[in-house]
Formats: structure tokens, C-alpha cells, sequence
């Protein structure tokens, strides 16, 4: 026994200097390797990696890690087919990129430099913004000849009221208006010039504003107070930050304008007017950053569309040349930032690493879906109707919806998000920042939903899209459909019948690409490892 002990010690012994250690593994079990397929392994960081953005609010951790192996099989099974070379695909990840390179450089550039500032900063921003608060009396006198009298008795002494009545107004008591506490910045503008230099007890007037002529008196004049300070702090915090964002953001830009040479062509970009520009002048050059050149023809459309948008009046000088100047700045900037975002190469570290591989093999399921499966989906007009006349009670019932909702806690990306949508974009396609594995359309029983998203609900039309804000989360919803009749006409559910009907099929033919697949490769699943992965993610959850 001691003999085969030794045997067995030397066998160790020599396997581990000859530095054969995998054939261990192999029979004790290797816990850096979760899955095989067809040679290649992924570890339990992989799939972790994976589930972090795959799973949605309320996805339970998979039994098993199938959910994932079919991700892989289907992406590995695009790439094969060289769905990587698309031009939709290529543009989709160039704008995803883009998009998240640009929060990362802000987070690294901006948020990373921004402090709450001290009292004292916070304090004077609110003796300059939200000090003095008045509290006035005030009188109105219709005619300028009365207001004249009115103003020499009071420089002669005579009290406010009795001055009034010795000019002849009459029911002076019940005209004189009290305003209460109020900050100055409510004032009407000509009536705040005249009280601002007077102390308490002053008298201003006669000040002429809408049809009369306004008497003011000084009843009170407060300074400011730490507790209206206090009620006031976190907005004077975000306030003074914003302006900490514009300096740092002003400071990257200058940076980036010496690193990359920028040549801007004032006097080419003064001669574009809104009259339009001469032939021989469009392509001139008139902004330079590195290789790229901007032409004076872009600089005008862009000016043109601005103008179109804010409404301003297409020839007026004025307007012109500050929209002009706004995108002179937009084309800068943007252009720096994101070729600085791009050159950083975000992608290939964490955070942004696991996140922009998940995107890129997704996408390719997604182009996989388009070109393969979804012609095989197409569902017949016959099919269509032929499911309504089965199905009556399924086109009878009140109250649902058919919604699209995503959710976010991040702020940054729900303004981003916001401004695009208010600005025509697609509500799919922006929200591919938020949702990589895609937005689901959903019919919901409107009774069933939160009163927040009812309630914005209300308000939408079929196609329109509604932000709300839901505790912590801003809420993006698009309402695709609503059901509130008795029996919904044919015409009006059979759109969405040929998507349900093809999302089945979809489904289906989707599940056999991926048998077909496992029948085809060599898929090996460490079970041990897989244990003790769900063991830790459950408890994590926990």
C-alpha cells in the first residue's frame, strides 16, 4: 500500500514539474472554465459579464447557462456568415460607440472634476440670485397729473396713504395691494429698477407700467435668511456645478483645439450671410480640424436649418449671425469630443470593454434575424384574417395597451436621450443606449400599470411618445396601441395580429436554427462551475 502511495506521489510530482498540470484539471474539474463550445471557452467572468446586460428588471438567473450558449451559437454563427461586414451593422456600432465613448470622456473630464462647492460660494451665488425679498405696498394712479401730486406730498413728508387722499383718490385702503414676501427677480422689470437702491420704509414712483402709474412702498426689505438658504441649497449646488461644467468643458475644448490644429476661417465664415453664398465661395474651406476640412456651403445649411427649427425669421441679420455663430461652436465641438472620445479607445477597457463585446456580438443576432429568419416569418393576409375570426374574445377586451417602456436611473443619458427625442429621432433607435438587447412592444392591461405611467398614458396618441418620472427613474414610453373598444374592428388589430403571428413563427424557426446548431457543434458544460456561479449570483441578488 505504502509502494502504490509512493507510486501515486511521484506520478503527481512529475506531472506538475513537467508543467502537465491541464490533465489535473481535467479530472479534478477546471473552475476557470465555464462552457466549451467547439474549442473555444468562456469563463464564469463571461457569463457574468453577459447577464449584466442581458438581464431586465424582475429576469430571474437561469437554471442552466442554455440562455447564454444560444447567444453564443447564434452571434458566433453571424459572424461565420460574415454579417459583420454589413453596412447597417457597421453604422449601428460606430453610433453606439460614439454615443457611450462620449459619456465616458465626460465622466473622466467633467464629472470627475466636480466638487460641491463651499458655503460661502453657494452663499453669495444666493445673495445675487434669490435676494432681496420684498414685501410692498403698492398703489395705482390712472392719470400722470394725479401721480405728480401724489409724489410731491411725499417728498414733503406726508405719509403714503394720507399723500393718495390728499390728491384726491379716493378708497385708498381698499386699493393699496400688499404683495407679501417676494423675491425680487418676480418683480415686473420697471417697477424692479425703482425699489432696488431703496431701504424699508422708501417710497418709489411714480413708475409708469401697463396703463398707470405705480406708487411703491418699502414695507420690507429681507437680505436673505439660512433657512431660505437652506430650502434653496441643492439647486444652488446644481446650479454652481453647471457652471463648474461649463468652465472644465470650455477648458477640454481649448485643449483639444491646440492638439488637433484647428484652423477656423473668420473672415470666409463672417462673408456667409443669409442672402446665401456664391458659387465659387460654398466650397470654400472655412474650418480645419486635422484632416478634415468643413465647407462654407455646410456651415449655411446648418445655420439655415437652426433657423428653421427655432422659428427665427430666415433673413433677419441678427438672428442670423447668432445662429451662425452657435453652430460655428456645435461643429467644434462635437467634432473634437468625439474624435477625442474615439481616440481614447473606451471600448477596450472596463467599464465600457464588456459592454461594447456584448453590443457587437448582439447586433450581429440582430443582423442574423433580419437577413435569415425574419423573410421565413412572413405571415400571410389569409392567415391574418383567419386568426381574428378564431380568436373573438381575444379582440373584445376593455382597457389594453400596446406599449413600448424602457427605464433608466442614469440622468446624464435620460437628458441625452430626451433632447433626441424631442427632436424627431426614432424611439428605437435612441434607446439602444439604454437597452442593447433591444426595446420590446408589449400589450398590457392598462388597469395593471403603475398611476405614473397610466397617467402619461392618457395623454398619448397611437405613435406619440411620453418621459415621466417614476421615483429615481425617468420612464420613455411609446404607445403603439390602445384597445378600448367592445369588439375591435378587423382592420384595426390586424397589423398587430400579422406581428404577433409573425413574432411566433419568429420564434419558432429561431428555436430551430439554434437545435440545428447544437446538433452541430461540440458543446461541453462544467457543471461544477456552473453550480458554484449560480450559487454566488443568487446570494448576490440576496
Amino acid at each position: 500500500m505504502r509502494t502504490l502511495h509512493a507510486v501515486f506521489r511521484i506520478i503527481i510530482t512529475t506531472l506538475i514539474l513537467l508543467g502537465l498540470s491541464s490533465p489535473l484539471h481535467a479530472f479534478w474539474g477546471n473552475n476557470d472554465v465555464l462552457v466549451t463550445i467547439n474549442g473555444t471557452e468562456y469563463s464564469p467572468a463571461d457569463f457574468q459579464n453577459w447577464w449584466r446586460e442581458w438581464r431586465e428588471p424582475g429576469m430571474s438567473i437561469p437554471e442552466t447557462p442554455d440562455p447564454y450558449i444560444d447567444w453564443l451559437l447564434l452571434s458566433s454563427e453571424a459572424k461565420a456568415m460574415q454579417l459583420d461586414e454589413n453596412p447597417s451593422y457597421l453604422k449601428k456600432l460606430d453610433v453606439f460607440l460614439k454615443v457611450r465613448s462620449l459619456m465616458q470622456l465626460k465622466a473622466e473630464e467633467i464629472d470627475a472634476h466636480t466638487e460641491i462647492p463651499p458655503r460661502d460660494v453657494l452663499w453669495q451665488a444666493y445673495k445675487e440670485e434669490y435676494t432681496p425679498i420684498f414685501d410692498l405696498a403698492m398703489i395705482a394712479v390712472p392719470e400722470e397729473e394725479q401721480a405728480q401730486v401724489v409724489r410731491r406730498f411725499i417728498d414733503e413728508g406726508v405719509p403714503f396713504l394720507d399723500a393718495a387722499e390728499a390728491a384726491g383718490l379716493e378708497n385708498i385702503a381698499e386699493e393699496l395691494e400688499r404683495t407679501g414676501p417676494m423675491r425680487f427677480t418676480r418683480i415686473p422689470e420697471p417697477l424692479r429698477e425703482a425699489i432696488m437702491p431703496l431701504e424699508e420704509g422708501d417710497i418709489a414712483g411714480p413708475v409708469f407700467f401697463g396703463h398707470s402709474y405705480y406708487f411703491i412702498e418699502i414695507v420690507e426689505r429681507n437680505e436673505g435668511t439660512d433657512a431660505d438658504f437652506e430650502t434653496l441649497k441643492q439647486a444652488l449646488i446644481r446650479q454652481e456645478q453647471k457652471k463648474q461644467e461649463a468652465r472644465l468643458t470650455q477648458a477640454l475644448l481649448e485643449r483639444l483645439m491646440d492638439k488637433h490644429q484647428v484652423q477656423v476661417d473668420e473672415e470666409a465664415i463672417a462673408a456667409i450671410g443669409p442672402e446665401g453664398l456664391a458659387d465659387q465661395d460654398a466650397e470654400r474651406t472655412v474650418i480645419r480640424i486635422d484632416e478634415i476640412e468643413v465647407p462654407a456651403s455646410v456651415v449655411y445649411d446648418a445655420v439655415q436649418k437652426a433657423q428653421k427649427t427655432r422659428g427665427k425669421a430666415r433673413h433677419d441679420p441678427e438672428s442670423f449671425a447668432m445662429s451662425k455663430k452657435r453652430v460655428v461652436q456645435d461643429i467644434l465641438s462635437q467634432t473634437l469630443t468625439n474624435m477625442e472620445a474615439l481616440d481614447r479607445h473606451y471600448e477596450e477597457v472596463p467599464p465600457l470593454k464588456q459592454t461594447f463585446e456584448f453590443y457587437q456580438r448582439h447586433r450581429l443576432i440582430k443582423e442574423l434575424e433580419e437577413e435569415i429568419i425574419k423573410p421565413r416569418a412572413e405571415i400571410t393576409d389569409e392567415e391574418v384574417k383567419a386568426y381574428y375570426d378564431k380568436n373573438p374574445e381575444l379582440f373584445s377586451r376593455e382597457g389594453f395597451v400596446e406599449m413600448a417602456m424602457v427605464r433608466t436611473n442614469e440622468t446624464q443619458l435620460a437628458e441625452r436621450i430626451t433632447r433626441e427625442l424631442k427632436t424627431g429621432a426614432d424611439f428605437f433607435s435612441v434607446m439602444e443606449p439604454i437597452s442593447p438587447a433591444g426595446v420590446r412592444v408589449e400589450k398590457r392591461p392598462a388597469a395593471h400599470l403603475p398611476e405614473v405611467i397610466k397617467t402619461e398614458l392618457e395623454k398619448l396618441s397611437p405613435g406619440q411618445v411620453g418621459i415621466v418620472k417614476d421615483g429615481n427613474d425617468t420612464v420613455f414610453i411609446k404607445l403603439v396601441r390602445r384597445e378600448d373598444q367592445d369588439r375591435i374592428p378587423f382592420d384595426a388589430v390586424s397589423d398587430r395580429i400579422r406581428r404577433q403571428l409573425e413574432d411566433e413563427r419568429f420564434e419558432s424557426i429561431r428555436n430551430e436554427m439554434i437545435q440545428q446548431l447544437r446538433e452541430l457543434s461540440d458543446i461541453e458544460i462544467n457543471q461544477s462551475a456552473w453550480k458554484k456561479l449560480r450559487k454566488t449570483l443568487v446570494e448576490e441578488e440576496v
